[in-house]
């Protein structure tokens, strides 16, 4: 007889991709074990296999699902406004929050991607460059001027994402700039450059 899934199955899941993303992060995917991640939990390994099939599995389902976020929040941010100024801003607001309360999700995403087997891996790809192409087209909209040179489309969009994603290395929202005043101060640096006067 099949087992029935538990009323908390997704809270479970999630439980797992947690617990896991930290110990990914801290030690890295090849060094951290099924065992560590079902302590992690305060469970078996056995009930860590009724979940996910193998460790894979759970990098999988951990950087799947922090794409999927991204992708989620950077489409709802270019729908705030009309004015590209707005939804520039509202699109790196929307990522620096999500990398603010999701620091190791983040780190595993760009770090251990290659752990996958390679058609995981070319999804999650191909998800970053969906990313990669809603920046340049919200680029486009800032500055029609970039229209006419498509080799240059790609690299501001990839300057722009250097500018914000491995905030998580060094940021602490708790500290003394918060993540709203970050935010404008990362959007203020690539629209305007470190000698503009800051925005009070």
């Amino acid at each position: 007889m099949a087992r029935t899934r538990s009323d908390h199955y997704a809270e479970n899941q999630q439980l797992i991709l947690e617990r896991a993303a930290e110990l990914f992060a801290r030690q890295g995917f090849a060094r951290t074990s099924i065992a560590e991640v079902a302590r992690a939990c305060a469970f078996s390994k056995a009930w860590i296999y009724h979940y996910y099939a193998s460790k894979e599995a759970i990098l999988y389902a951990l950087l799947k699902a922090h794409i999927a976020e991204l992708r989620r929040v950077s489409k709802a941010a270019l729908k705030v406004n009309e004015q590209p100024m707005h939804r520039f801003r509202a699109f790196i607001a929307a990522n620096l929050e999500v990398y603010a309360r999701a620091p190791h999700k983040h780190l595993v995403l760009m770090n251990e991607l290659d752990h996958l087997a390679p058609e995981q891996a070319e999804e999650i790809r191909e998800l970053e460059r969906e990313l990669v192409d809603l920046v340049v087209g919200l680029l486009l909209d800032l500055n029609p001027g970039l229209a006419p040179h498509a080799n240059l489309r790609k690299p501001y969009a990839m300057m722009l994402y250097g500018l914000i994603n491995w905030t998580y290395v060094w940021y602490d929202p708790k500290g003394a700039v918060a993540p709203e005043r970050l935010a404008e101060l990362a959007a203020d640096l690539f629209l305007h450059g470190f000698l503009s006067q800051p925005r009070q």
